[in-house]
């Protein structure tokens, strides 16, 4: 793989816990940005916290920093203290790189940096949260509060070793907004949510599954490991919950499904 050389790379620089202080700091060191630069996040967890903890997460950091630095020679790369996240600008002009081209590389980056992670045999796993391209330092803040927003999305809808592009989320973007509350003010997704949540099933991801892929009960039964049969059953038994289908006029599909993915961001 190119590395993605930078004419000037900063030293690391640990800052203030305080983020609006960081930022400002971040904006008043007058850095060169490119055509096109980018704020990504990069967090590490841990299901399994022990008394080593913070010594095993220094190491993963230090692993973490090293390798970013290597890789992508750093435009500039923060590490937050106190909390598990490492922050990087990285950019690139336009005459060297096709903006695509440079997310394969952050992506096959992140990719390769999940694997030496999880050969220090350590139990810790890595996220990452890249923002949208900015142009301007000015901006700085726009990109951490996008990198921020597609790292936790990112952990919630898809899993926790994710690496999410905040261009990527969609109707994510806007679902982050929805209040915990209004979610189940409607009878039927609530019904239905109660319900798996009493017999442990797993209805609303079949609805979803089966919307996601255009009311096909064979592409749903494929992604999901299901027999045909199975779907069937779980779909009439939405549907005798509800006392209704709640798929068949198209304005409500969407509105069943915008809430559905709500539920997966939101509540679970």
């Amino acid at each position: 793989m190119d590395k993605i050389v930078f004419e000037e790379s900063y030293t690391i620089k640990d800052l203030d816990s305080d983020l609006e202080k960081s930022i400002y700091r971040i904006d008043s060191l007058n850095l060169p940005f490119y055509d096109e630069n980018c704020a990504i996040i990069c967090e590490i967890q841990s299901d399994k916290p022990n008394n080593k903890y913070e010594e095993d997460a220094r190491i993963v950091k230090n692993k973490i920093k090293i390798f970013l630095k290597n890789a992508l020679k750093t435009h500039f790369l923060f590490v937050l203290p106190n909390i598990d996240e490492i922050l990087l600008f990285v950019g690139f002009d336009r005459n060297r790189y096709e903006r695509q081209t440079y997310i394969n590389i952050v992506r096959e980056v992140f990719y390769k940096l999940q694997k030496e992670i999880y050969d220090l045999n350590l139990p810790f796993t890595l996220s990452a949260g890249v923002s949208s391209f900015v142009k301007e330092s000015t901006m700085i803040k726009k990109a951490y509060t996008e990198a921020y927003i597609a790292n936790e999305v990112g952990k919630k809808i898809y899993k926790k070793e994710s690496i999410t592009f905040y261009d990527d989320l969609g109707i994510y973007k806007f679902l982050r907004l929805v209040d915990k509350e209004d979610i189940l003010k409607d009878e039927n997704i609530r019904c239905i949510y109660e319900y798996d949540k009493k017999h442990n099933t797993n209805l609303i991801e079949t609805l979803e599954v089966f919307m996601d892929n255009n009311g096909s009960i064979k592409k749903t039964a494929e992604k999901t490991f299901m027999h045909p049969n199975t779907v069937k059953y779980r779909l009439n038994k939405i549907k005798e919950l509800v006392g209704e289908d709640i798929l068949k006029d198209g304005s409500k599909r969407f509105y069943y499904y915008v809430l559905i993915k709500a539920i997966k961001l939101i509540l679970d």
